[in-house]
């Protein structure tokens, strides 16, 4: 039977109110399982009476733009990324929330979501440099800082006197193994890094272009160099009167010019050398040495007439594995069975290792709580020269004459996303060319760049126009924004010049020999005696206010764990700090010379506070991300750290 007029009229004044709420209940639901499946969609946080929308889906960005630390897949998204290639699983990491005031935003299953840092404070210091001392005596061709903070170098051996010799002259010399005569000169001292005081140390075996690491125990194992040394092991502990003891013809190959890092389960791995061709493991703070040595054809074939892959570049990977760098080549490689996993591409534009010394360095590791085995790894190769550059100032010719041709360092600054499922080099610029520099991670986060020259290659009086300029690399800013240039010293730091990170925040600079003696006239570049140290900006005393202090700090950390500390502010801020002023870093110091700093890296954790005056960290998961040793441990406040504190990383 039809309906009239007014019946028709009466449902849809019923049915209209029920359609429409069955509609809005849909978009609810629709709501509620769009907020279930990613916590990060739409979400709005209360703080106080104010609400933050945060987002975190896959929409578009600009490429890198610098809000994840750096560390954005170039994709113009910010998608979870899971990476993963043959044999090498790699990362995911979360998308940043906004806090809560008081404390970290905890998800929902209790842990803390990753956290943006606020803006740092700013500054228009260009960082200060100082003479601390004028004529130190030993040159520092290598270089270590050591857990008590005392920085140890050395020189060659072989190659005559320094400019300093044992008190008193000529009386108690060591035996030199290479000569069999005493030896009244100094090759070898441990310099104070706090107090600029130095004490000498013995070498006997020269440690000529070696190699060397802090052990899990902080005992510094250097390894090879040139004739008796170069198949030798040198031990030396972190105590106030510890020299050290050294062994040769221990090794398996010879290693001059070779590469060291530790494992994650405390042994060594020695790569390279001059004409050899093969790695070996050696197991730390021992001379005995059972020979476990891999054949290794890889660095034979990134070598060119001049070599160009000496001091390869060489990380412990967050799986395990091995990433080398030689020439413009680099692989992943599994230590434990001498297979290549996997083939980068070719980085062009030139050589990176020596005698084409550029730079590399690891970007801070940014340890997520919610996924801590979870990480990125995004490697920096920066500078370097021609492969041929070499030839036109090869030192064979035993002098520098005027037909000697310079060429040109290189400028490009490159970086690669280990972790991405297909990694590829992306291209920036440094503001001058450099070769022959070092790359150093700062307290801060940054990388400073310094030392090096502007043309010319490696080796005795093959370099010309120093590069006096430092630069900072800021890896959070935008690509084409991420390099500034620094206050310049006065004194060229070219071949065989290194620098150090201290705990004091400053930045150790020593060394530099164009010659093969100690020569200090009639030379373009005499041998080098003064030591510098470079206060970085956020060493300026506008930001002491600023400075956080570690006032009960850990000595012990416990892989996984949870550790906390007091800490104070120069200046109690006015309003009380949340997660977000605040980040620990751990600073892994490095073995530096011939502008490879090694085993350099440097961990980012996320801090909870627990009141007024505590903070609170996870330490990293695992040794594969963070290998086994000693670290210096920073507060940084929005970008100004504290003074570091030594820890130690431990399994219990």
């Amino acid at each position: 039977m039809p309906m009239d007029r007014d019946m028709r009229q009466q449902l849809k004044i019923v049915m209209v109110p029920i359609l429409k709420a069955f509609i809005l209940l849909i978009l609810l639901s629709l709501s509620v399982f769009a907020q279930g499946a990613d916590p990060g969609f739409q979400t709005r946080i209360a703080q106080g009476s104010k609400f933050v929308q945060r987002f975190s889906g896959t929409g578009p960005l600009p490429a890198d733009d610098g809000s994840d630390d750096g560390n954005a897949p170039i994709d113009g998204s910010r998608k979870i990324l899971k990476a993963e290639h043959k044999g090498h699983k790699g990362a995911t990491t979360a998308d940043a929330s906004q806090p809560t005031n008081g404390g970290p935003l905890i998800g929902p299953d209790g842990n803390p979501i990753t956290t943006p840092e606020k803006p740092r404070f700013e500054t228009n210091c260009l960082g200060t440099w100082r003479i601390t001392t004028p004529n130190v005596g030993v040159a520092a061709m290598q270089l270590q800082t050591m857990p008590n903070d005392k920085v140890v170098w050395f020189d060659t051996t072989f190659l005559g006197p320094s400019a300093l010799q044992w008190n008193p002259p000529g009386k108690n010399c060591p035996i030199n193994f290479e000569t069999n005569v005493p030896d009244c000169y100094v090759h070898a001292i441990e310099y104070d890094g706090l107090h600029d005081t130095t004490r000498p140390l013995t070498l006997k075996s020269d440690p000529w272009c070696s190699v060397g690491s802090l052990s899990a125990t902080g005992t510094l194992v250097g390894s090879g160099g040139y004739y008796k040394g170069r198949n030798a092991i040198r031990l030396l502990k972190s105590c106030p009167n510890c020299d050290f003891t050294e062994k040769s013809f221990v090794l398996g190959n010879d290693r001059w010019y070779a590469s060291q890092h530790i494992l994650d389960d405390g042994n060594l791995v020695v790569v390279g050398g001059r004409k050899s061709f093969t790695y070996e493991i050696i197991p730390p703070d021992t001379l005995n040495i059972p020979i476990k040595k891999f054949d290794f054809p890889f660095l034979q074939q990134t070598t060119d007439p001049v070599e160009n892959n000496l001091y390869p570049f060489l990380y412990l990977v967050p799986d395990g594995n091995l990433f080398l760098f030689a020439n413009n080549r680099s692989i992943i490689f599994d230590h434990k069975s001498a297979k290549i996993i996997r083939e980068l591409p070719p980085l062009p534009g030139g050589s990176r290792n020596y005698p084409a010394s550029g730079m590399s360095a690891v970007l801070p590791i940014k340890i997520d709580p919610k996924a801590p085995e979870k990480v990125y790894f995004d490697i920096m190769v920066c500078g370097g020269a021609s492969p041929y550059a070499f030839y036109p100032v090869d030192s064979v010719q035993a002098r520098p004459k005027p037909k000697n041709v310079y060429w040109p360092a290189l400028q490009d600054c490159n970086k690669i996303k280990l972790m991405d499922p297909n990694p590829h080099w992306e291209k920036d610029m440094l503001l001058s060319p450099r070769v022959m520099g070092d790359m150093l991670i700062l307290p801060s986060g940054d990388l400073l760049i310094l030392n090096g020259a502007k043309k010319g290659a490696a080796g005795w009086w093959n370099g010309d126009d120093p590069n006096m300029t430092p630069e900072l690399y800021m890896p959070k800013q935008k690509l084409g924004n991420r390099f500034k240039k620094l206050a310049p010293t006065h004194i060229p730091r070219m071949y065989h010049s290194t620098s150090a990170v201290l705990s004091s925040g400053e930045v150790l600079v020593a060394g530099s020999n164009e010659n093969d003696r100690y020569v200090f006239q009639g030379v373009p570049f005499p041998t080098e005696m003064r030591v510098e140290k470079f206060s970085p900006p956020y060493l300026d005393k506008n930001l002491d206010k600023y400075r956080p202090k570690i006032l009960t700090p850990p000595k012990k950390v416990k892989y996984g764990g949870h550790f906390s500390f007091k800490y104070a502010i120069t200046t109690p801020p006015p309003q009380p700090l949340d997660a977000t002023d605040l980040k620990m870093h751990l600073l892994s110091p490095p073995f530096t010379t011939h502008g490879y700093s090694q085993q350099q890296r440097m961990l980012v954790l996320d801090v909870i506070l627990r009141g007024p005056d505590t903070v609170q960290a996870v330490a990293p998961p695992n040794p594969k991300i963070a290998p086994p040793g000693y670290y210096i441990l920073f507060l940084v406040h929005r970008g100004v750290p504290s003074a570091g504190i030594w820890v130690r990383l431990v399994t219990q």
